[in-house]
């Protein structure tokens, strides 16, 4: 994937005043895990690369993240012909299935400084829901995402001046250009709308979003902005085959009355021996 889901949560870190640098870290872990398992292999030195940061500080930052509970560290110990006997990591971040936002990979190779990448990110995570718009004070800011005020305003300033946000009336915009909608995401958004627009014109409650779900109708159903009477839309086809609907929708419904029932048990399939596969990792 070129992007990677991270949750809102964020702002609930407690690792003390390196929190932006831990989240940076963290965040980095999770942009080289497999989006699958959720598990990253990722060396420190690797991670050293990525950030800017030398491989203590990593160390640190991962010992605050283990003990906060936000990484799960699992340590094995292999013998390398050249270097002896070595430790290696593996990491498991818990996924994030509601309340997330979308990072575009690139944002791994700007080199921002560690501090300031993660207080990006933060600022992110408090913007008002699909904009990249922050409208509260310098104080208000600080207190949602747990810095001080002092801290908060010295990197709003930083932020600033290197360009990745300006100052808006009543707050901040973003102009990182990082947290633009993927054509992955606008496709899935898009998708999901017209089935809530569908539903709607029936006066019936939209279904709540399913990541899984969402997935198998990609998989047919991925062109957006064209007329309801193309065939290919999804809205056709719900036309065609859902002239009535019952008081209470889920996507799962709709995966039925599309037909697409069996992808639908090949991807719960493979996630279920996804987890039987790493059920002896150290959770």
């Amino acid at each position: 994937m070129n992007y990677t889901v991270i949750p809102k949560s964020i702002v609930n870190f407690q690792t003390g005043n390196s929190k932006p640098t831990d989240i940076y870290v963290w965040a980095t872990i999770k942009c080289c895990s497999n989006h699958k398992t959720n598990i990253s292999h990722v060396t420190e030195e690797k991670l050293s690369l990525l950030t800017g940061l030398d491989e203590r500080t990593i160390r640190r930052s991962i010992k605050r993240l283990k003990d906060a509970g936000w990484l799960t560290v699992h340590t094995i110990i292999k013998e390398d012909a050249d270097r002896g006997f070595i430790k290696r990591n593996s990491y498991y971040i818990k996924p994030a299935n509601k309340d997330y936002f979308f990072l575009d990979n690139g944002f791994f190779t700007k080199n921002y400084p560690a501090k300031i990448a993660g207080f990006l990110l933060l600022l992110k995570a408090i913007c008002l829901n699909n904009t990249d718009t922050v409208q509260w004070s310098n104080s208000q800011i600080a207190k949602a995402i747990g810095l001080s005020r002092n801290t908060t305003t010295a990197l709003l300033n930083e932020c600033r001046r290197l360009g990745l946000i300006k100052a808006i009336e009543k707050g901040y915009e973003l102009t990182a250009g990082c947290f633009i909608n993927s054509a992955v995401r606008k496709t899935a958004a898009g998708i999901y709308k017209e089935i809530c627009e569908f539903c709607k014109s029936k006066s019936i409650t939209p279904p709540i979003w399913d990541k899984r779900a969402m997935s198998v109708l990609l998989t047919k159903y991925n062109a957006v902005g064209l007329p309801a009477s193309e065939p290919i839309t999804i809205t056709y086809q719900l036309n065609k085959r859902c002239k009535t609907l019952p008081e209470k929708v889920s996507l799962t419904y709709f995966i039925k009355a599309l037909d697409m029932q069996k992808p639908h048990r090949k991807i719960i399939e493979r996630d279920k021996q996804d987890k039987e596969d790493f059920s002896g990792f150290a959770f």
